[in-house]
């Protein structure tokens, strides 16, 4: 049963989008990626579809009544992530996705019916995952994962001859860095087990020299089974996001965010140990620093697999 709530806890939404704004700049991520270092010669895949809607003006924590020009902002995002563990207590890890569309809709109708929809790669991101400690008997673990976040294509996109805004752009088009600290404790003799979780996000500038706010994100989860090969997860996460930055006199696609969600997750262990999971997002509290439109819902689906390529001792 450890072993089957460890793997649940793949596939908990720890990660919304760290870009909450508008149609979600960088890659949106699940938090069902690589959460865990893998033993040696192990091979997790994992790949998921999210949709994330974005609706209503807030100012720091007041809405915002018939304000703003934006109706609404919406994203479909698939991910794919995979690891490998490289020894036993490191992992190397690459995340990849494409926006299948971002859209960014007006109120006004003329303004509307000349809108575009982006679309494309989003950015990689390649790291390495450390167990600084883990407790074969418990299945307890402290681990820190770093790496490089890179753009798959540092040109802007153009639809119809016209540079889309830099909400509905598929990448950041700049490298940075991500960092995480991650701590598994279960919760004997209950069978639940505690899962937190703090990451960190950092964009350079791209050729526009846009950059992108940094980003924290903290999450403290709670893993329930529930009957054979169904287990269930509730989440909090707390997501700060600093302002966007640009040294002309562009718009800023944000200006900043403190956001409380929870998200319920229900996964099931399907023949094959293939893990079908179902995910939301449901905002608590929204405060934004200017005025923007605010996370109104995000849901999706994932599938996961891991697979052993340790060489089987020889009979004698």
């Amino acid at each position: 049963m450890k072993q089957v709530l460890l793997l649940t806890l793949l596939l908990a939404p720890t990660f919304n989008s760290l870009y909450g704004q508008c149609c979600s700049m960088g890659n949106p991520v699940s938090g069902q990626e690589s959460l865990t270092v893998l033993q040696a010669n192990h091979l997790r895949v994992y790949s998921f579809y999210k949709y994330g809607y974005n609706e209503t003006y807030f100012r720091q924590n007041i809405r915002l009544i018939n304000y703003g020009q934006y109706r609404h902002s919406s994203y479909d995002y698939a991910g794919i992530h995979l690891a490998y563990g490289l020894t036993q207590r490191l992992t190397i890890e690459h995340e990849a996705g494409y926006f299948i569309d971002k859209q960014l809709r007006f109120h006004d109708p003329e303004l509307d019916a000349l809108s575009r929809s982006g679309y494309g790669l989003s950015n990689g991101v390649v790291s390495l995952h450390y167990s600084v400690w883990n407790s074969k008997t418990t299945s307890s673990e402290i681990s820190l994962a770093g790496g490089l976040k890179y753009p798959l294509s540092r040109q802007s996109m153009s639809v119809d001859g016209v540079e889309l805004p830099v909400e509905l752009q598929p990448s950041t088009g700049a490298t940075g860095f991500v960092g995480r600290a991650t701590v598994i404790l279960p919760l004997n003799p209950t069978g639940f087990l505690l899962f937190i979780q703090h990451r960190y996000e950092v964009n350079g500038a791209n050729k526009r020299n846009y950059t992108y706010g940094s980003a924290h994100q903290t999450s403290v989860s709670v893993g329930i089974p529930v009957v054979r090969n169904f287990q269930t997860m509730l989440q909090f996460r707390n997501e700060y996001r600093n302002a966007d930055t640009t040294p002309s006199a562009a718009r800023l696609a944000s200006e900043g965010s403190n956001v409380v969600f929870v998200s319920p997750t229900l996964s099931w262990m399907a023949p094959g140990r293939i893990n079908l999971a179902v995910f939301a997002d449901i905002p608590l509290y929204k405060h934004y620093f200017g005025e923007q439109l605010s996370n109104r819902f995000a849901t999706g689906v994932s599938i996961s697999r891991e697979f052993s390529f340790s060489r089987t001792p020889a009979l004698p």
